[in-house]
């Protein structure tokens, strides 16, 4: 048998930081915002969402001009554009909506994108459709700024206009908790390791999902360790379906992903849609 071998120690560069819990991620998406569709927006969910928005939008909106007030890179909204939508995206990462820039120049099209916040948005105008899409409202914790970016989302839309709205959906969580885990284990052409490990729980009594990550990000000899944290809003979907109409809305339908034909189900669908029209 051969001896055990003494260890020679690390070789790694190994560098620990903390991101601002105040801040909810927001140092997070400007880190890695040049890598995060390949991260999260990965093609096989624009080509199941593309095609779910459309649908709903063909179907349910007056018209083709479409505001996103969480549009991210804009992977979900160059669809739309090349359908013959009229897309004006804002989103609160000015890291975001650079990379969402570089997205329209390399496709060629245009479009009005920019930052602001969703709770103080006025563009002085309407829309067909208002879009807040991947777990951004989710990140609205306190009742006040709840109702602030309602209000914001009715003024914005005509009578008649719709709103999707996408929620993770936290019944099928809680029932079958995911607090520790991958969420993402990912190699870039560059050499350049992202792993995303989650560690979360969750308050039920204050509906409140503790979202924690540690991005372990490793390119050669260089270990990045970087902690992040923040609140999300608990919705389920009585509670979501009454906010919406104390809010001047009505209810269209649901879905449980962004997906055509994924019925809602609060034991296993992933996400909580809510399309609803203003009244």
């Amino acid at each position: 048998m051969r001896a055990p071998r003494k260890s020679s120690g690390s070789s790694l560069r190994v560098q620990f930081s903390v991101d601002d819990p105040s801040e909810a991620h927001s140092g997070w998406y400007a880190a890695f915002a040049a890598r995060y569709d390949r991260l999260y927006s990965r093609p096989e969910r624009v080509r199941f969402a593309a095609p779910f928005l459309e649908d709903v939008l063909r179907r349910h909106a007056p018209g083709i001009e479409v505001l996103d007030v969480a549009c991210g890179t804009f992977g979900l909204d160059l669809p739309l554009l090349a359908s013959g939508y009229h897309i004006v995206g804002r989103d609160l990462s000015p890291a975001m909506v650079d990379q969402a820039r570089r997205a329209l120049r390399s496709s060629r099209r245009r479009a009005d994108v920019g930052r602001a916040d969703m709770r103080t948005l006025n563009l002085g105008r309407t829309f067909d459709a208002v879009l807040c899409l991947g777990t951004a409202f989710n990140y609205l914790v306190e009742p006040a700024e709840i109702r602030t970016a309602m209000r914001v989302f009715r003024k914005h839309l005509r009578p008649g206009g719709i709103l999707i709205l996408d929620l993770t959906n936290f019944d099928a969580w809680i029932r079958n908790p995911m607090n520790a885990r991958a969420d993402v284990d990912e190699v870039f052409p560059d050499g350049l390791r992202v792993i995303v490990f989650g560690l979360n729980d969750q308050d039920l009594r204050q509906r409140i999902h503790h979202a924690r990550f540690i991005t372990a990000v490793k390119q050669g000899q260089r270990l990045d360790l970087r902690f992040s944290e923040a609140p999300l809003r608990i919705w389920r979907q009585k509670d979501l379906g009454g906010l919406l109409r104390r809010s001047g809305f009505g209810i269209l339908g649901w879905a449980g992903d962004l997906r055509i034909g994924r019925s809602y189900n609060p034991r296993t669908s992933p996400r909580l849609v809510a399309v609803a029209v203003r009244r």
